[in-house]
C-alpha cells in the first residue's frame, strides 16, 4: 500500500464530535465497522463523552458525530440516547484522580449505506518504536469551520508521533509539533482527544489505540498518553460486542451476478442456481470460512468486513463445487483431480486474499515458515490469490514452470543448508530431509506448486453451459500446471 493511500484511508476513519446545535468542539474519534452492513461504532475516550452522557440522559444535549464519506459527502449522525454510549468499566475508578486509566468508550450507531463502500482495520498493541498517524479535530482549528464555504472537516490535521514504550494499556507517545515554542502543549493537545492512532504495516492497516491526555508536566516536552488498542477488546467483551464475519453469501452472490454482462443470461442464470443451492440447500455460509479471514499475509483492511473478499470465495466455491464436482463437506480444504492430461494428480487449492505481488508470495511463505513442519501450505497445491480488479494480481498466472524457477532462486540465496531444509520441509520428501543442499534444491526445483488470480474464474463461469466451463477449466488447469 502506498502512503498516499494510508492516509486517505485513515482520514476516512475521522469523526468529529461536537454538539447538534451549536457545533461546540467535544473530541474526535475513529469509525469502527464491527460486522458489515450490520454494526458500527465510534472509538473515542472516556473522558470526551463521560460528562455528556449524563446531559443526554436529561435532554439537555445531543451529540453530533460528523464523518466524510469517500466521495467527499459530509454526514452528521445525532446520537441522542445515552444507552449506545459505553464507557470502559474501570474508567471510573480513577478518572477523578486525571490519572485517564482506560481512558476508552465507544458509540453505537447505525450502519448507513455510504458506510458500504469503507474497509476495516486490524487491531494491534502498540510496541516501542512504531510510527503512528491520526487525523483528528484540535481547538487551534476549529474556526476554520465558520469560514465562507467551508464544512465541520475544515478543521481537521494529521497527528503523527512515535511509540516510546507501553505501560498498564496506555502507550507513552512522543509526536510531533509544527506550532511556536511557546505554546502550551495542553492548548495543542485539545480536541484531539480521542483520536485513532493507526501504522502501516506490511500485513495492512493497524489500529494501535487513541489520545487520552498529556503525559508528565510541561518540561517532558511533547508526549502525550494513548490508551492500547488492546484495552479495545476488553470494552467490547464487556458488551458482547465481536467482529463478525457476515451472516450469508447471498449479498456477495448478488454482487458477483452484476458482474455479468446483460448479454450473458445463461452464465448468470447458472451462478445464481449453483448459489442458490449453495447457500440455500446446503447451508453455507462465511462463517463456515473464518479461519482463511487470519492470514498473515498484507491486507488494506479487515477481511471480515471485506467485499472482495467473499465474492472471490463465493467464486472459488462455485468453481469448486459445480465444475470441479468437489462435495460440500470438503470445500473449506478443497481437494481436486487434475485433468488426465495433467497426470490426474490430486492437488489441494488454497485461497489466499493478499496484497502482495503473486510472485512474492513463495518468498514470503518460506520467510514465514510457512512450509515449515508445522505450517500450512505443502506440496502438491495450486494457490488462488484473491484481489479486486485493479490489483496487478487479479488475472496473473504463474505456471508450474515458472514456480519452480522462483523456487531455485530462492534456495539459491541461502547460505544456511540446515536453515533451509527446516524452512522447507513440507516442499521435502522424507529422504531429502537434513539432505546436502544441491538435493534440497533439486527438490524445491521440481516443486509441483503454481498459483493464479481470481480473474481467472470469471473466465470460466462466463461460459453459458456447465460443460463449456469445465472444457474451459480444464484447458487452463493443463496450461498453468505445464513444465
Amino acid at each position: 500500500m502506498e502512503n498516499s493511500e494510508f492516509f486517505e484511508q485513515i482520514q476516512q476513519y475521522a469523526v468529529r464530535i461536537g454538539n447538534a446545535e451549536d457545533k461546540e468542539l467535544y473530541g474526535s474519534g475513529t469509525l469502527f465497522l464491527v460486522s458489515k452492513r450490520k454494526k458500527v461504532c465510534v472509538l473515542t475516550a472516556a473522558h470526551v463523552v463521560y460528562s455528556l452522557k449524563e446531559k443526554i440522559e436529561k435532554q439537555e444535549l445531543k451529540i453530533c458525530l460528523t464523518c466524510k464519506d469517500k466521495k467527499g459527502d459530509i454526514h452528521c449522525i445525532i446520537v441522542d440516547d445515552s444507552k449506545c454510549i459505553c464507557i470502559h468499566s474501570e474508567y471510573n475508578k480513577n478518572k477523578n484522580k486525571n490519572e485517564f486509566f482506560n481512558d476508552l468508550a465507544l458509540i453505537d450507531i447505525p450502519w448507513e449505506s455510504w458506510m458500504d463502500d469503507m474497509k476495516g482495520f486490524r487491531l494491534s498493541s502498540g510496541n516501542s518504536g512504531v510510527e503512528i498517524k491520526g487525523y483528528g479535530f484540535p481547538q487551534s482549528l476549529d474556526e476554520e469551520k465558520d469560514r465562507r464555504l467551508a464544512d465541520l472537516f475544515a478543521g481537521i490535521e494529521c497527528l503523527s508521533g512515535t511509540i516510546e514504550s507501553q505501560n498498564v494499556g496506555r502507550l507513552a507517545i512522543k509526536y510531533d509539533v509544527h506550532t511556536g515554542s511557546d505554546i502550551e502543549r495542553d492548548c495543542i493537545m485539545e480536541g484531539y482527544s480521542g483520536t485513532g492512532l493507526f501504522s502501516l504495516e506490511t500485513d495492512g492497516i493497524c489500529y494501535r489505540g487513541l489520545v487520552s491526555c498529556s503525559r508528565g508536566d510541561k518540561t517532558a516536552g511533547y508526549t502525550m498518553w494513548a490508551t492500547d488498542a488492546g484495552k479495545i477488546t476488553e470494552l467490547m467483551r464487556e458488551n458482547n460486542i465481536e467482529i463478525e464475519c457476515p451472516e450469508s453469501f447471498e449479498l456477495y452472490g448478488k454482487l458477483v451476478a452484476d458482474e455479468f454482462s446483460e448479454y450473458k443470461k445463461n452464465s448468470k442464470r447458472i451462478w445464481n442456481g449453483a448459489t442458490y443451492k449453495l447457500i440455500k440447500n446446503q447451508g453455507i455460509s462465511p462463517k463456515d470460512f473464518e479461519v482463511q479471514t487470519r492470514s498473515i499475509f498484507l491486507c488494506a483492511g479487515e477481511r471480515k468486513l471485506c467485499d472482495e473478499f467473499w465474492k472471490g470465495k463465493l467464486k472459488e466455491l462455485v468453481v469448486m463445487h459445480e465444475i470441479q464436482e468437489v462435495a460440500c463437506e470438503e470445500l473449506i480444504n478443497p481437494i481436486m483431480q487434475l485433468p488426465s492430461s495433467c497426470g490426474g494428480k490430486d492437488v489441494v487449492l488454497k485461497f489466499l486474499c493478499t496484497e502482495y505481488k503473486a510472485e512474492y508470495i513463495l518468498g514470503k511463505m518460506i520467510e514465514d515458515r510457512q512450509f515449515a513442519k508445522n505450517g500450512e501450505y505443502r506440496n502438491n497445491m495450486i494457490l488462488l490469490v484473491n484481489s479486486p480488479k485493479e490489483n496487478d494480481n487479479h488475472m496473473t498466472m504463474i505456471p508450474r514452470a515458472d514456480c519452480r524457477s522462483i523456487m531455485a532462486d530462492i534456495a539459491g540465496d541461502f547460505t544456511c543448508t540446515e536453515e533451509l531444509s527446516e524452512l522447507t520441509e513440507n516442499i521435502l520428501d522424507e529422504d531429502q530431509k537434513n539432505a546436502e543442499f544441491d538435493i534440497i534444491k533439486g527438490a524445491m526445483e521440481n516443486c509441483n506448486i503454481a498459483a493464479f488470480g481470481s480473474g481467472r474464474l470469471m473466465d470460466v463461469l462466463t461460459k453459458d453451459t456447465i460443460e463449456k466451463m469445465k472444457t474451459k477449466w480444464n484447458i487452463f488447469l493443463a496450461e498453468l500446471w505445464e513444465v
